[in-house]
């Protein structure tokens, strides 16, 4: 068990100063069995204590060919249909262009977005599992590597990135790389759980979105803000909206939905969408 003195100790020794906005004083926010999330005072941005061994591409399936493959007979619609609202948010701030999609996993945005919203698609992932099934089985134009280190030949129109940055442990310069393959002008779009959202609070530990075995960072919507910014960027927008949550039997399943659904119409979503753009 983590103590709170402790888990402070843990945060200053591990990052002296906030990769969104430099605080350097971090505040313990919520205690599971195996982490502690702490937040920083200044900006809202929580990190999980120790950092999660899954982090940074380093999931424990992702050379597991045969997962990946069961992955897209069990789920490939329902995960279509989770890729509609990051299409509605691109679509709105680009309409056309050549687009490049971080951490793409098995494609199923890119598939989406070159067959339904017309776009030029390139992806990126350090699966080697995944990206293998996304080249030979759909046909996707999808490299396998690290994006950090990656040399392409193409200046994008937008860069995606679904669920991403939460897993990256120096989350600025892999934004300051994205800056660097957009056109003047390009957007980026990226969307994070978000840590502020009412059915994080009210859930804790037990909410969906913290993930602490793979996400390094807990963003709220004013340090996911201060993060594009700090890494060049000017934000356009941030929006939120809700996770998946299924319709079942009982009473807890659909008052998760209803929350979810409420929260997300208010504002207060435990989902959220960033639009920026390059100067």
């Amino acid at each position: 068990m983590i103590t709170t003195s402790s888990a402070l100790d843990l945060a200053n020794s591990l990052l002296r100063s906030c990769p969104s906005c430099g605080g350097a004083t971090w505040r313990a926010a919520l205690t599971t069995a195996e982490v502690r999330i702490v937040t920083c005072a200044a900006c809202t941005l929580g990190q999980t204590l120790p950092p999660p061994a899954e982090s940074d591409g380093g999931e424990a399936l992702s050379k597991d060919a045969a997962y990946y493959r069961r992955f897209y007979e069990e789920q490939s619609e329902f995960r279509r249909r989770l890729t509609i609202p990051m299409l509605q948010v691109l679509a709105e701030f680009a309409s056309t262009g050549q687009i490049l999609d971080v951490g793409c996993g098995l494609g199923f945005f890119l598939d989406v977005a070159s067959r339904h919203g017309g776009y030029r698609c390139v992806g990126i992932d350090m699966s080697t599992a995944a990206t293998d099934f996304a080249r030979c089985t759909l046909g996707l134009d999808v490299r396998t590597g690290d994006f950090s280190k990656e040399r392409f030949a193409e200046v994008f129109d937008a860069i995606t990135m679904n669920h991403v940055l939460e897993h990256i442990s120096a989350p600025v310069p892999f934004l300051e790389r994205a800056r660097t393959v957009l056109a003047p002008g390009g957007i980026v779009v990226s969307s994070s759980p978000n840590f502020a959202g009412w059915l994080a609070r009210a859930l804790g530990a037990r909410w969906y979105g913290l993930q602490p075995s793979q996400h390094v960072w807990q963003f709220t919507p004013a340090s996911y803000a201060t993060l594009f910014r700090r890494a060049g960027f000017s934000v356009l927008a941030v929006r939120t909206g809700s996770l998946y949550y299924p319709w079942g039997p009982g009473w807890k399943a659909p008052a998760v939905w209803g929350v979810a659904r409420a929260a997300a119409i208010l504002g207060h979503g435990d989902n959220m969408f960033l639009v920026a753009r390059r100067p």
